[in-house]
Parts: C-alpha cells; structure tokens; sequence
C-alpha cells in the first residue's frame, strides 16, 4: 500500500499544493470550511504577478501571441485566436478538453520558461501569461520583446481570464463565456439535486476507510472556482482518516497525482479545462 508520504511526495512532485505544505494554521475545527464567494470572483494564485511595464492597448490588439501557460493557451483557443507558439510546463499538446494541435514551441530544453533567445524567431506581439508562475525578473526580460497580458491581482479565474485575454487581443469572449457558463451551471445544480452542498478534495492514489489522507489546500484555484459556483469548500491543516472526511452535503473527490489530465486541469482550471475536471472529479461519486 502507499504511504501517507509517498501520497505527499507524488501530490507536490505533480505540482499540487497540500494543506499540510501550505503554511495554514491549525484551527480548534479539524475541518476548515469556507463559505462560497460570490459568483464570477476573480482567483488568485499563491505568486501575482508584478506591475507590467508593457501591456496591450485597446487601439492595438496582439496579433501574435505566445501562450505561456496551459490554461492561457486553453483561453486562447477558446478565443478562436491561434497563438503564434505556446510553452506550458504541463505541455501544450491534445487534451481531453483540447483537441486542436499543438502550437509552434520554441526550442528550449533547460528547466523553467524558455529563454529569450528561444523566443526570437516568433516575432511576437505579447505574451499572454495571466496563469504563469513568473517572477518579476523573467517578466521584465519578456517585456523587452513584446507586451505581457496578465491579471492585475494575480491568476483570474476563467472568466475573468477569457475577458482579460480577450480585450488584449481583439477577440469577442460573449460566445466561450455563454458555453462555459451554462455547462458549469448544470452541473452545479445537478450536484445540488444529488444534495451537494460542499466539496473536500483528496490528493492520492486510493485510500482506505483508515487510512489518513491529505486534501488540497484552501487556496488553489480549483476551490475558488467551486466556491464561485456557491458551494462550500472543506480542507484540513493535516491528514484526516479518510472515513472522517465523509459528512452530509460533503461530496468527497480524488485527484490522483499519477492521472496527469486530472492533475493539469486541476493546477490550472480554465475557460475549457474546468468543465471536464469538475465533471470527471465527480464520476460515479455520491455526497455522504
């Protein structure tokens, strides 16, 4: 059987982040619930990004985009706007919410977003960046090749994004944003009729009833966008038993760190993304 460690260290090395590694503090409930926010609250990551220097401007759209996240490049195609080339560290290639090809990708090889040099030969207008982890210096180098599309208060969720990315680029988002939103209202209210009124997530391979699982923590952008949707959200500062996280209106999901659809999803919720992971996360599942 896995062990709580191995389940930890395959939950971080997947890029997922734990309660137990997020620095929460212990509270006299050993279940932390969060009441819902309101809906269509913009997410943000644990890294916002810093002041851009060099932004798109509305009387000039980018025409040649480079996608510097999975979810930015999702958002873009959703768009109809094809990206010049993309880099994502999860990969830019086919996924079960992405069916078109992957994009041009500059030749780099090293750990980390690709260097300037790499990026040259596009020629690009702008990097659309609101869901990469950049910091300050790698931003202002992209800035000395084109403008930088990114939130001004950190990673946004998915609607906020597709405006963002969508003003920067000329684009009309009514058409994604109309999908997008009557697909995750019906399955929200399919769960409420099941009675789900929150949602625990479990980060691990399979558990028994007593073994102690760890849950995704409070921050990450797939609980903002539950709790946008109205539910509540429960996480713990630790392991829990995993029979213990069972309580009614609470719908327990898994998110397996060896299925890397899931987990990428999961890391990166966007525009086309976040309707197959809710609706995968709840397959076969029912509310305790």
């Amino acid at each position: 059987m896995t062990s709580r460690r191995d389940l930890l260290r395959l939950a971080l090395g997947a890029g997922l982040a734990t309660v137990g590694a997020s620095g929460c503090v212990r509270t006299d409930d050993p279940g932390q619930t969060t009441a819902p926010s309101t809906p269509g609250a913009s997410t943000s990551g644990s890294l916002a990004p810093p002041e851009p220097v060099r932004t798109v401007t509305p009387d000039a759209p980018a025409r040649r985009v480079v996608a510097m996240s999975s979810a930015d490049l999702d958002v873009l195609h959703a768009l109809d706007h094809a990206p010049t080339a993309a880099w994502a560290a999860d990969g830019t290639g086919p996924r079960p919410w992405r069916e078109q090809p992957a994009p041009p990708a500059p030749e780099w090889s090293e750990a980390g977003p690709p260097s300037l040099r790499s990026l040259l030969p596009f020629g690009v207008d702008a990097f659309a960046m609101a869901s990469a982890d950049v910091t300050e210096s790698q931003l202002r180098a992209y800035e000395r090749l084109g403008a930088v599309i990114v939130g001004p208060e950190g990673r946004p969720g998915w609607r906020d994004h597709l405006h963002l990315i969508a003003d920067a680029v000329g684009a009309d988002p009514a058409p994604a944003e109309r999908v997008t939103g009557e697909v995750l209202g019906a399955w929200a209210e399919r769960q409420r009729r099941l009675g789900v009124e929150g949602f625990v997530v479990v980060i691990g391979t399979g558990a028994d009833p007593d073994t102690a699982v760890a849950t995704l923590a409070a921050d990450p952008p797939l609980l903002a966008e539950l709790r946008a949707l109205g539910f509540e959200v429960v996480t713990y500062p630790g392991p829990v038993v995993f029979r213990e996280l069972r309580r009614p209106g609470v719908q327990v999901v898994r998110v397996d760190p060896r299925d890397g659809d899931l987990v990428a999803a999961v890391r990166q919720p966007s525009v086309s993304s976040l309707p197959w992971a809710l609706e995968r996360l709840v397959r076969g599942r029912r509310p305790g």
